[in-house]
């Protein structure tokens, strides 16, 4: 039996369609889009006590991923990106695309504000995000950020302690971010991080 022209195109067509269909579903290399999408951030940093703006304040945007399995889901540190507050404690962190990546789509975003002599947004619990959830901040939503001023060395000392270290994202992504913290922690006494150094 000859099959037609048209009627292979179709079936080339249909094959084709299907495939695209299959990858998507899948998490494949067509979901959603052939790039990542990293959300953008725009917001104020502000002193939690006297409400005036924070200037040089690290604002560092961690992008998260959630894998769904039979197991569960699981959601893991997949790329990052920041920036520093302005005169008026203002910052920005712009949408970028980032092309050939392992995996495609849209992240949530979490953001980490750090700046030496204050309280660690997001875990100082005086730290607040006026009238948002803290975890999961909305991009495209100008927030307001209040951090606390920490009064002694022993404060300053416990809070950049426990600052995360954020290994999964390459240094270029958050070199300003390490650098004020390791700046904060000579100034209280502790040694700088190495990536040998897990104190």
């Amino acid at each position: 039996m000859k099959i037609t022209k048209d009627a292979r195109n179709t079936i080339l067509f249909s094959m084709l369609l299907l495939l695209v269909f299959i990858c998507q579903g899948c998490g494949g290399v067509f979901f959603p889009l052939p790039y990542r999408s990293l959300a953008p951030f725009d917001g104020k940093v502000i002193d939690a006590d006297t409400k005036e703006p924070i200037a040089g304040a690290v604002v560092l945007a961690v992008y998260y991923f959630t894998s769904y399995t039979v197991a569960g889901s699981n959601s893991y540190v997949e790329d990052g990106q920041e920036t520093l507050t302005d005169k008026n404690g203002e910052f920005k962190v712009p949408r970028i695309r980032r092309w050939f990546v392992l995996h495609r789509g849209y992240p949530e975003g979490a953001l980490t504000i750090f700046k030496p002599g204050y309280g660690v947004f997001p875990d100082n619990k005086r730290s607040e995000a006026v009238g948002v959830n803290k975890s999961w901040p909305p991009p495209k939503k100008y927030i307001v950020y209040e951090i606390p001023k920490l009064k002694t060395k022993e404060e300053r000392k416990e809070s950049v302690r426990f600052t995360r270290r954020y290994n999964e994202i390459p240094y270029k992504n958050k070199e300003l971010y390490w650098d004020k913290v390791n700046k904060e922690r000579i100034s209280v006494g502790l040694p700088a991080r190495t990536k040998d150094n897990d104190e």
